[in-house]
């Protein structure tokens, strides 16, 4: 079996309720949605999910409402119902007993919608005050998607051109253009074309969850699906279905047909590495930098004793990330050390074709990663993070933990 896959089809724009709305029609469970985000303890606020049909085409509409405000996040007239800062929000979603998957890619998406508010606006990430970005809505949408994302084990995010729209838009700031400072920011280097529909189809939430979660771009990779859903969005048009579509399924290689001798053995990609010698940080810093890199979205980040001039003793800085995000690292390697300069280099790497699945095990679900060599299974490894929670929240040794997921996944016999 090959990577579970989720391919974005923003044939009319997308937005974080059109996401959920088709993730619901994709079959997540709306009860396991509504009890996975009351682990956040938001303000009160109810989802409304519809079946709707455009032009043909069956869908979900999911609205967030507040009372007798509804949340009209795509095609909309923005709205003020409560403000955060990210600092609030990555703390309101860290105190929650989400998933650790589901709590790190919502933070990384909220990072990534910040830092771009902060760049138009020219202000700190620290400062930005999301307004419509920071409620109750937008929460649920962002959290709510990785939620889905996470129900179906989704491994690999692959997404068609997006459609903009054209026009202008109205909201708390003004009137602007479509798309919006925000949304051209987020969507540097990503494929997107301006559509003859008048009106603001790609949100910023639409926009930071694709950028952020996709991190291949180019020819799409022959894929096979066995189920699809539509989420719509609030306004109709006589153009095109207000609809977004989501396909779930998996990525194919002749590999996958489990002959030895034939198919791909292994995933080729281009990758970046960025690296820094220093002997003037301490230790903790180094720290912080590393978890900063992994939470920014670096594949992976750790340092090495070096040898530095007149024999003094160092530390080598080495990040390595997809090569859209290598000056994103940058800046945050020359933000966060006392370096004064960065070497970098494009490297080839191979990776096993993996999956995730989930196990059921005494202590609830549990996401296990499956690495797969020629279709062959070759390595099996549970969540650690996943592992963790569990360990602390039952207050038992991490090994124990381990070896008992460990045996479940034995005795479920994965093929």
């Amino acid at each position: 079996m090959a990577a579970k896959i989720l391919y974005f089809d923003p044939f009319n724009g997308i937005s974080g309720d059109m996401i959920l709305g088709a993730l619901v029609n994709l079959g997540l469970p709306l009860d396991h949605l509504e009890k996975e985000l009351a682990k956040l303890k938001l303000e009160e606020y109810q989802l409304v999910a519809q079946d709707v049909a455009r032009q043909g085409l069956r869908g979900v509409n999911l609205q967030v409402k507040q009372g007798e405000a509804s949340h009209e996040n795509h095609h909309h007239h923005h709205h003020e119902n409560g403000s955060r800062n990210f600092t609030q929000i990555r703390r309101l979603i860290e105190g929650s007993d989400l998933p650790t998957w589901v709590q790190k890619g919502s933070i990384r998406i909220f990072q990534r919608l910040g830092e771009a508010e902060a760049k138009v606006h020219e202000t700190p990430l620290e400062e930005v005050h999301f307004h419509e970005v920071g409620a109750v809505d937008s929460i649920v949408d962002i959290v709510g998607a990785c939620i889905g994302f996470h129900y179906f084990g989704v491994e690999q995010f692959l997404t068609a051109p997006l459609n903009l729209g054209g026009g202008t838009v109205t909201f708390s700031h003004g009137t602007w253009p479509v798309p919006t400072p925000a949304t051209a920011e987020l969507l540097v280097d990503f494929p997107v074309y301006l559509g003859q529909v008048q009106g603001e189809l790609t949100t910023p939430t639409g926009a930071a969850i694709v950028t952020t979660l996709v991190q291949e771009q180019g020819p799409s990779p022959v894929c096979r699906y066995d189920k699809w859903g539509f989420g719509a969005g609030d306004r109709e048009f006589e153009e095109i279905p207000n609809m977004l579509r989501l396909l779930l399924g998996e990525r194919w290689s002749p590999g996958d047909s489990g002959d030895a001798h034939s198919g791909e053995a292994w995933i080729e990609e281009e990758v970046s590495l960025l690296e820094a010698n220093m002997d003037d940080m301490d230790a903790e810093t180094f720290g912080h930098c590393l978890e900063l890199a992994l939470e920014r979205g670096a594949l992976d980040a750790y340092c090495t004793p070096v040898q530095m001039k007149k024999s003094r003793p160092g530390v080598k800085l080495s990040v390595l990330c997809q090569k859209k995000d290598r000056e994103r690292m940058a800046e945050l390697i020359f933000t966060e050390t006392t370096t004064l300069g960065i070497r970098w280099g494009d490297l080839q790497r191979w990776s096993l074709n993996r999956e995730f699945r989930q196990v059921e095990t005494d202590y609830g679900k549990v996401k296990v990663k499956i690495g797969r060599f020629r279709g062959k299974i070759v390595n099996v490894s549970p969540e650690y993070e996943e592992l963790k929670s569990i360990a602390q929240k039952h207050d038992l040794p991490l090994k124990v933990v381990r070896q008992t997921v460990m045996n479940r996944i034995t005795e479920s016999g994965y093929e």
